[in-house]
């Protein structure tokens, strides 16, 4: 269910810019009983690693015993994958009658409340209808879009965090670092303990105000927990993680310097959560089999060996860093053929006067097929402007996957937004399946 197939109501729904505002989602959940007043929740926002933080802390808890929900968006693979418990999609079947449901509540209101309603707020409302419904242990909410006016804001956490801070959504959120923390720090709540990631300190001091005005513990990154990178191996990336209750070397099974940040926040979130439950501390050997064994499509996946080919959805300034510096480190020697593009609301020319900088590469715009999408003329006209090739997606994985005959060793990464590599990755498994290409 690549796409909502039986529930084509749901797409009127879908909009080009969220509708900001707590106020229908308050009401949504009302007519529903407040299932999201009946959960643990852990509410994670930030600019960037929500994903990856989310993915590590979810396989810690499931190694606990515990049955985990978690609501993550967008989705890279199918539109079920948005909502999960222990890893598993929410059956279509599931799906579908819940959206019947809400299809039947959201025409039956005559609220003028519920005018304007959007389909990330149905789906929000619907994740948190199926876990409560399914009695989940606690359920791992990922802010959509800054913090504050997010829809998974309704929601009473027992624990929050903050991975990064970063310039993002810019034409939304604010153009400074400052403005846009002030709207992550909106998911802090009066006396619940807040976990921070790696932020800058103009961005934390933000934070960190918002959190001391309502009496919420902080744990921070560099302060109360640390993280300290060992040696990248081929599955991913060695360190060692030191707090006050816990210290290790563990390792991810992602890969990117960046990830030993994600799995040290994931790591502090754990141990905090079960202080705040009253569980004992997991043992290291257990939290680093489930860190080893975590999984995350998209982030610089490797999706094909030969030819190398890496997806990662670097969708803002601060992400294509990362990725610069993981290429950087691991692919320093190879020639990069990266293919790019985003969506309207993403600071194109911060991110292509980034991509640029990259040695020994090739640089290629496209655009894909979504309303969100930023416009073909648009890119177009910016690859002109900038020298640089224009390619419609399909032509360059087909020109890419079928030249074997490289006289130096080549890395292709496809980047960019995480709605564009959600089409990208479902063409290349179809075509995998249909040829046989290989991945390690």
């Amino acid at each position: 269910m690549n796409e909502i197939e039986n529930n084509q109501w749901i797409a009127h729904y879908r909009t080009d810019q969220p509708n900001f505002g707590l106020e229908r989602m308050v009401e949504l959940l009302e007519l529903r009983g407040n299932p999201h007043l009946k959960l643990k929740v852990i509410h994670i926002g930030g600019t960037n690693g929500k994903g990856s933080t989310i993915a590590f802390l979810k396989n810690m808890l499931v190694k606990l015993g515990l049955r985990v929900g978690v609501f993550s968006s967008p989705y890279l693979i199918h539109y079920t994958d948005q909502i999960s418990i222990n890893g598993e999609s929410i059956p279509e079947a599931r799906l579908e009658a819940l959206m019947a449901d809400y299809e039947s509540l959201l025409e039956g209101e005559k609220s003028a409340v519920l005018q304007g309603t959007t389909e990330f707020e149905i789906i929000t409302a619907l994740a948190y209808d199926y876990f409560a419904a399914e009695k989940v242990d606690v359920a791992i909410m990922e802010v959509g879009m800054g913090g504050l006016l997010d829809s998974t804001n309704v929601c009473q956490p027992i624990l929050t965090g903050i991975t990064t801070i970063g310039l993002d959504h810019v034409a939304l959120l604010g153009d400074t670092v400052e403005a846009i923390a002030e709207q992550k720090a909106g998911i802090i709540k009066q006396g619940i303990p807040l976990v921070t990631g790696r932020i800058a300190p103009e961005a934390l001091a933000v934070i960190d105000r918002i959190a001391e005005g309502k009496d919420a513990p902080r744990i921070a990154y560099g302060t109360d927990y640390q993280v300290g990178h060992q040696e990248s191996v081929v599955t991913g990336e060695v360190f060692d993680y030191t707090s006050s209750v816990r210290q290790g070397r563990f390792q991810t099974g992602l890969l990117g310097l960046h990830q030993i940040e994600n799995a040290g926040m994931a790591l502090a979130l754990l141990d905090i959560y079960c202080q705040e439950i009253g569980q004992e501390l997991a043992s290291n050997d257990l939290l680093a089999q489930a860190l080893e064994e975590t999984r995350w499509p998209g982030r610089l996946e490797v999706l094909s060996s030969e030819p190398m080919m890496i997806l990662d959805g670097a969708h803002n300034p601060h992400a294509i860093k990362a990725l610069l510096t993981t290429l950087q480190e691991r692919f320093a020697d190879y020639h990069k053929e990266i293919l790019f593009t985003c969506i309207k609301t993403k600071a194109l020319e911060d991110m292509l006067d980034l991509l640029e900088t990259v040695p020994n590469s090739q640089l290629t715009l496209t655009c894909f097929d979504d309303s969100r999408a930023t416009d073909e003329k648009v890119m177009r006209e910016v690859a002109a402007s900038r020298n640089l090739n224009y390619q419609s997606w399909q032509d360059f994985l087909e020109q890419k996957l079928t030249d074997k005959n490289e006289e130096k060793q080549t890395v292709r990464i496809v980047t960019g937004s995480l709605y564009f590599l959600s089409q990208v990755r479902a063409y290349l498994m179809e075509r995998k399946n249909e040829n046989g290409y290989t991945k390690d």
